[in-house]
């Protein structure tokens, strides 16, 4: 049975083709009517265009007025208020990841007992207090330096659940982050 399916199969594929698979149709390929061809005007041909010369006055090939062609012009040089400017910017993504992926995060807290008490930590970062400083660096590229926080917390609560949920959070330590990253001419490399 399996053999016959085959065959049918092929014999089907070999007779129509990709036609029954959206393939090119025979309509498609018609040939226009006389009628129609003496209708239309025929199209102007176009100017040809004067060869491309190079700074020397040689004609270029075909293959470098192409690759003219989809080479963007000229680098823009960005000044170094727009480098400062992109600067803020990376450092506030920087520390708005790092607040989301931090551990012992706030939906995440690590529970430990104290005597009888219960306490509750995490860390906290607030993505809206970043400083962010550029320096220049010997090679004509740029250090970054995005500053920021850690706060430690701790909640205290009779229970485990009452330190997770209900218990008001105290901070007991900061830790001063300091990022280099670097400016590669285009882009912030972190």
């Amino acid at each position: 049975m399996r053999k016959i399916l085959a065959l049918i199969l092929t014999l089907g594929l070999t007779t129509g083709g990709c036609a029954w698979f959206g393939g090119s149709s025979s309509e498609e390929a018609k040939p226009a009517q006389p009628q129609e061809q003496a209708a239309a005007p025929a199209p102007a041909p176009e100017p040809a265009p004067a060869p491309a010369k190079d700074v020397k006055g040689k004609s270029k090939t075909k293959a470098a007025k192409h690759a003219e062609k989809k080479a963007p012009s000229r680098k823009t040089v960005k000044t170094e208020a727009e480098i400062t400017a992109e600067l803020g910017m990376v450092g506030h993504r920087l520390v708005a990841q790092a607040s989301r992926t931090v551990m012992p995060s706030k939906a995440s807290k690590e529970v430990r007992q104290d005597g009888k008490d219960f306490v509750a930590s995490y860390v906290d970062v607030d993505p809206n207090e970043v400083t962010t400083e550029m320096h220049p660096s010997n090679a004509g590229q740029y250090v970054g330096y995005v500053r920021y926080q850690e706060k430690m917390m701790e909640c205290r609560g009779k229970s485990r659940k009452e330190a997770i949920t209900t218990a008001s959070c105290q901070q007991v330590k900061a830790r001063n982050i300091n990022e280099l990253i670097r400016y590669d001419g285009s882009t912030w490399q972190y």
